[in-house]
């Protein structure tokens, strides 16, 4: 308790030093939220109170930094000022010597229990050995971070990296987050957040962002899961990671050669439109194609060296649903091409909007200022365009829309740097033939139906029936209209014998090719329904 009460001063004494609470409420409620204007000349005018939050959050530590990294992920809710500066949080800080580091492994080493007695298993770290377990290991840091810091080494005759967290985060974490949960009616009051911002989602997916941040072995699994997805592809890298060296507090990986895309320099612009093409396919690729994305793709989390390009830190990620990588795929698409209903129609599912909610002409309007903008606005592609959209309509967007929103335009920045003539949409033609192809490939459609065989196993016994019990629903709508007219029978006579056709002939096309296919599953079930089809044909043909 008196913990949280030194914390919750040493929050309001900060606040108070940069006057927050009126700035919060006069840059962001007042002139922002209540304002449905343009809001240009806010921005230079707010640009002060922005850096002045940015100078607090760096001050109250790594809570607070991932917090305002997270809010420069959100045009919808802060302005663009706001933006810009929180974008430039640096999560660096003063390195700690070594010896403060070994709190972080010098806990009790991981054990199962077998019957009575417990047995050691993995690699146990002691506060004396650490060191001996690597050929050679520099205490010196190459980088730190508010969260860890990261070690050079040599494990097994190979150069490694080794992530270490810092101690006693996990207890300061914990108390800033329930503070920020206290204060969550008093933000809300203040800022005045509208029915576009679900404030307890954005917190829940901030305690889990600085959870998964905390746990080395969850960036470790998401460095396994990129691996996998980019092993047959030669010209991007992923570090490999030492499991049996590695745990929640520590991470050995390999040490990537190579040189930083900002700090890439005295080189042809052959070579750096080549890195910009390549990075920006294989960004695509993690987006559209795998659903799994590094979140935080800045130049110094990218390498590049002869030719071959690599992604480092893969503590933030992003995920997308089967149904958000469809939308957004159609949404990419439609900005691509030019083609302003399939875009609207993406965004406005993005946004769980339906036609009939806004002003669909309006809408569409917008849309392709936007779509002008993306293609040939004159440096202004920027990811709150489609913030303020949401904002208008009063959308709600959900946070892995922004997450991936800004991490689009941070791969957009590096390739800029790198090729002032790039145009990411020209660079992903490619990627999107490529994922419309596999999303409706034979074989993809077919796999689900076999995931659910027992399903339309049951649909095809019931065939007969069910198609018997629509005949005879029809042919007592057909006499009861007899009696009226004439003409609208013979043509509900004719409709019946063409939806009869239609049907059974795309249940017979069906069923031979999945007979064709020549997989026992697949053979059973295409022989039930060209049998069921036959069947229905003779007892439709005979009534």
């Amino acid at each position: 308790m008196f913990r949280k009460t030194r914390r919750y001063l040493t929050i309001g004494r900060v606040f108070i030093k940069y006057n927050l609470f009126f700035l919060l409420y006069k840059d962001i409620k007042r002139n922002y939220i209540s304002n449905s204007k343009c809001t240009c000349s806010l921005d230079l005018e707010n640009r002060g109170g922005a850096a002045k939050l940015r100078d607090a959050f760096e001050e109250l530590g790594p809570s607070f930094i991932k917090l305002g990294q997270m809010l420069s992920r959100r045009p919808d809710m802060v302005p663009r000022s706001y933006v810009i500066e929180l974008q430039k949080l640096q999560d660096k800080v003063k390195p700690l010597d070594f010896s403060q580091m070994r709190p972080s492994f010098e806990t009790g080493c991981e054990c199962n229990a077998l019957g009575n007695k417990d047995e050691h298993t993995g690699v146990n770290y002691g506060a004396q050995d650490i060191v001996e377990i690597f050929d050679e290991f520099d205490t010196k840091p190459i980088a730190s971070a508010s969260i860890g810091q990261v070690y050079k080494g040599v494990l097994d005759g190979k150069k490694v990296a080794v992530k270490i967290s810092r101690p006693g985060l996990i207890d300061t974490i914990n108390l800033d987050l329930a503070i920020i949960e206290d204060m969550k009616p008093l933000i809300v009051k203040i800022i005045g957040l509208g029915n576009n911002f679900d404030v307890d989602a954005f917190l829940r997916e901030f305690r889990e962002v600085l959870t998964s941040e905390l746990d080395y072995r969850i960036e470790a699994r998401n460095m396994i899961r990129f691996y996998e997805n980019f092993k047959d592809d030669e010209s991007v890298l992923i570090p490999r990671v030492y499991t049996d060296y590695s745990r929640d507090s520590i991470l050995v990986m390999d040490f990537v050669e190579g040189v930083q895309v900002k700090d890439l320099k005295d080189v042809d612009q052959a070579t750096r439109t080549h890195y910009a093409k390549l990075i920006a396919a294989s960004y695509l690729k993690q987006v559209y194609l795998d659903g799994f994305y590094h979140a935080d793709p800045h130049g110094g989390n990218i390498i590049v060296k002869d030719g071959k390009i690599a992604f480092i830190d893969f503590g933030a990620v992003g995920k997308l649903d089967n149904e958000l990588k469809r939308d957004m795929l159609n949404l990419f698409y439609g900005v691509y091409a030019e083609n302003v209903e399939i875009a609207s129609d993406a965004f406005l599912k993005i946004g769980k909007l339906r036609k009939e909610e806004v002003d669909i002409g309006r809408f569409r309007r917008d849309m392709d200022d936007l779509i002008a903008d993306q293609k040939y606005g004159l440096g202004e592609r920027q990811s709150d365009n489609y913030a303020k959209i949401a904002l208008k309509y009063n959308m709600s967007l959900p946070s892995e829309f922004s997450t991936l929103e800004k991490a689009l335009l941070l791969i957009e920045s590096v390739c800029l740097d790198l090729d002032p003539k790039f145009n990411l949409l020209d660079g992903a033609k490619p990627v999107i033939s490529k994922a419309i192809r596999d999303r409706y490939a034979p074989k993809k459609a077919f796999e689900a139906i076999q995931l659910e065989g027992d399903r339309y196993l049951e649909i095809f016994r019931n065939f007969p029936a069910g198609v018997n019990d629509v005949i005879e629903t029809i042919r007592g709508y057909r006499f009861e209209k007899l009696q009226e007219s004439t003409y609208k029978v013979k043509r509900y006579r004719l409709l019946d014998r063409l939806t009869r056709n239609l049907f059974l002939a795309v249940v017979a096309l069906i069923s031979a090719y999945l007979i064709l296919l020549g997989e026992n599953n697949t053979m059973i079930l295409g022989t039930i329904g060209f049998l069921a089809s036959l069947f229905l044909s003779v007892l439709m043909f005979q009534k």
